[in-house]
């Protein structure tokens, strides 16, 4: 049985919706990544506090993980994990959800890491980052799912989210577990 799996995909691609609904239905626990890495007023971690935090998730016996971090520990991630769901989302349409949502409250953010307190830099950023997903952390995730034994789960659309759930709820896990 699944025990491990990692939701990645680009900013306001569904990961954490996703990783909600596949911790509910297979009775795992669900850790948010930007809870590690975000603290209040938009500071985060250091990048090596942040590899050891996943380094922690990951030694636990079952997860769901939701988050990219594309340049912080992704071939790690997904050695430990039995699947590896990639929302391979258009990137237009995560630009729109992205839009939609804000000033929506986000339950895997840490308090005071909100649109409240994100200034204009920071938006201007995480737009950057998104537009630039396709280019930088899509090939970093295809990489980093070729050194693991993870089942590889790769939907390309919202309406995929049942069968996602289903493949990981009738698949042995990758490791025999």
């Amino acid at each position: 049985m699944i025990r491990k799996v990692c939701v990645v995909g680009n900013t306001a691609s569904g990961k954490t919706h996703l990783a909600n609904r596949i911790g509910l239905a297979l009775g795992l626990p669900v850790q948010h990544l930007d809870q590690v890495y975000w603290q209040a007023n938009w500071r985060h971690v250091s990048r090596d506090e942040f590899v050891a935090a996943q380094r922690q998730l990951t030694a636990d016996d079952c997860w769901v993980i939701d988050g990219t971090f594309g340049e912080f520990g992704l071939t790690d991630r997904f050695r430990a994990a039995d699947a590896v769901v990639f929302l391979d989302m258009p990137t237009w349409s995560c630009v729109h959800r992205a839009v939609s949502r804000r000033g929506d409250h986000r339950a895997d953010l840490p308090a005071g890491a909100d649109d409240a307190t994100m200034g204009a830099g920071l938006g201007l950023a995480f737009l950057a980052e998104m537009v630039l997903f396709p280019l930088l952390d899509r090939p970093r995730i295809l990489r980093a799912v070729r050194s693991s034994k993870a089942l590889f789960v790769h939907p390309r659309s919202w309406a995929d989210e049942d069968d996602v759930i289903m493949t990981l709820s009738v698949r042995p896990s990758a490791t025999g577990l």
